[in-house]
């Protein structure tokens, strides 16, 4: 007796779409793309670290590029094995040595560091949006901190709980040898109803969709009407609308992402019988692939458009000319070089200008 299924199979020009946008998009566009945000991402580090930029904000945001940096690369290898490379390889041949070598990357480095570096992006967001928070409603904890604040309370915590989120990722891939040849297979773990239930789908969209989210609203949000509560410049404007387009870009990157987890949390059954619909794997190639990719590349190009000393000094690092030594000032006026739209050079300031000056959002 044959079993009647409901399931909604795709037809085969839809498979045919699939596949098309599979390459173009989750293969040629993300590489493209990633392959631009990681000279970006390393261009932006280097302007961060010139002397005329030490700050802990600055150096919070080199964090974030040195962790877009690494995600970008990653991404570069998941696109090139989910897209160009054989599913099963063998020694044989060069390409089946180097193919099967990334098989036995993936499941142990590759794979859990590419879900790492994404939770630390989207945390060190978080990090910087309570940095910024700080700043401007704890102005004395602010002042106070240690010379290892950063490391100790914003970079730390945030590798911390990526790794811990993402421990089970280590165990959810193996490599299956069959003689010479070897191919990338899911373990009974990732079938596993409870786990992908409770771990893959609640517990994921919890901690990396709907909480991030909501604290990022919350905390920029209200930066945004403290700043435009008080006789400000319009500088000071300025600099807290580029912080809401930045929170406002990430979660227009991210939100289709936190999307498809809904659909999946709510269809998991029907998900679990008939495998994905044809649309949500097209949809999944833009909401997680390339609109992250998006995310880690575009913060370099919002530093660039904000910043009139950020854009000075990435044009005479490209010309090889070196910093001048007036934009280095002692360190009770660092943030006035910084920010020199809203600061006269060389003014000296106190230190309650200087704290007020932190909130001006540089990002």
């Amino acid at each position: 007796i044959e079993m009647e299924t409901d399931c909604p199979w795709g037809t085969e020009a839809e498979y045919k779409l699939l596949g098309n946008i599979d390459l173009l998009v989750g293969g040629y566009a993300t590489i493209a793309l990633a392959t631009l945000g990681v000279c970006a991402n390393i261009l932006a580090i280097s302007v961060f670290c010139n002397k005329s930029f030490k700050s802990n904000f600055n150096n919070l945001l080199v964090a974030l590029a040195v962790f877009d940096l690494l995600f970008l690369v990653v991404c570069i290898t998941e696109s090139v094995r989910r897209n160009f490379e054989d599913r099963s390889s063998n020694t044989s041949s060069f390409s089946g040595l180097a193919t099967q070598i990334h098989h036995r990357l993936f499941p142990y480095f590759l794979y859990p560091l590419h879900n790492i570096l994404l939770t630390c992006s989207i945390f060190m967001t978080i990090s910087i949006s309570i940095e910024r928070y700080l700043a401007i409603f704890h102005p004395l904890v602010y002042r106070n901190r240690s010379y290892s604040w950063n490391l100790s309370c914003h970079i730390l915590p945030v590798l911390g709980l990526s790794v811990i989120i993402n421990a089970p990722k280590f165990f959810e891939s193996e490599v299956i040898y069959d003689g010479e040849n070897s191919r990338i297979s899911l373990t009974e773990m990732r079938f596993d109803r409870n786990y992908s239930v409770y771990y893959q789908n609640w517990t994921r969209f919890l901690v990396l969709g709907l909480v991030p989210m909501l604290l990022l609203i919350f905390l920029n949000v209200r930066v945004f009407i403290a700043i435009h509560s008080r006789k400000s410049s319009s500088k000071e404007m300025t600099y807290s609308t580029i912080l809401l387009l930045i929170v406002a870009i990430f979660i227009l990157c991210h939100m289709p992402r936190v999307a498809l987890n809904i659909y999946e949390v709510f269809d998991y059954e029907q998900i679990s019988e008939c495998g994905p619909p044809v649309w949500s794997m097209i949809f999944k190639n833009f909401s997680n692939d390339i609109l992250p990719a998006l995310n880690s590349t575009i913060n370099f190009f919002i530093y660039f458009l904000a910043g009139k000393n950020f854009r000075s000094s990435l044009l005479r690092m490209l010309k090889c000319r070196k910093e001048p030594e007036e934009s280095v000032f002692s360190k009770s006026s660092v943030i006035c070089d910084i920010n020199s739209d809203v600061c006269e050079e060389g003014k000296e300031v106190t230190e309650m200008e200087e704290l007020e000056n932190t909130k001006l959002l540089r990002i």
